[in-house]
């Protein structure tokens, strides 16, 4: 009997042993998965990155600044509209239409964010913010009073960025690379 007791007690401290080695090995297992999804999540942004800085070029972020400047609200210049510095005026209805002041750069900026938007939840968002932050927030400005004369009329305008900017504006209060201030 003390025999079979001391059988018992080798079998229970064994399958204890391999219970507690199995729980580590899980834990181990999930700690690793977990870690490749946030690389892979890094790596994904970085080339989302890549994909925007080889179609935002230097040409589209200049005539950004000089839109931004035109739209600066701080001049007393109307939401709506943009005045240049040689007095040339134009507003937000006609800036993505063929000749008007966005010259196909903004209207090329906004086809890439929201070609992009839908991806970006699976993205690390607070890296894109930093890079594009102030030019995907003046472009929703822009975009957003568009979308709501459009709305009028039945028709959506870039809803996957407008829709992406709706929901996340206000959690993206991140630090963000400045291009332009107003002045």
């Amino acid at each position: 009997m003390v025999i079979c007791n001391k059988i018992l007690t080798l079998t229970e401290l064994r399958n204890w042993t391999l219970l507690i080695l199995a729980i580590i090995g899980a834990i181990i297992t999930i700690r690793t998965y977990i870690n490749s999804i946030k690389q892979r999540k890094i790596d994904n942004t970085f080339k989302t990155l890549d994909f925007l800085r080889r179609h935002i070029g230097e040409k589209e972020i200049e005539k950004f600044i000089e839109l931004f400047q035109a739209n600066n609200e701080l001049k007393g210049i109307e939401h709506n509209k943009f005045v240049f510095d040689d007095g040339r005026e134009d507003t937000v209805e006609y800036m993505f239409s063929e000749g008007g002041c966005g010259n196909g750069e903004i209207h090329n900026m906004v086809e890439l964010l929201n070609l992009i938007s839908p991806t970006l939840k699976n993205l690390e968002e607070s890296i894109i913010w930093f890079e594009y932050g102030q030019i995907m927030s003046k472009i929703y400005d822009w975009t957003q009073y568009l979308e709501n004369i459009e709305e009028e009329k039945g028709k959506t305008f870039y809803s996957d960025f407008n829709t992406y900017m709706r929901k996340n504006k206000l959690k993206m209060l991140l630090p963000m690379k400045y291009y332009t201030y107003g002045e």
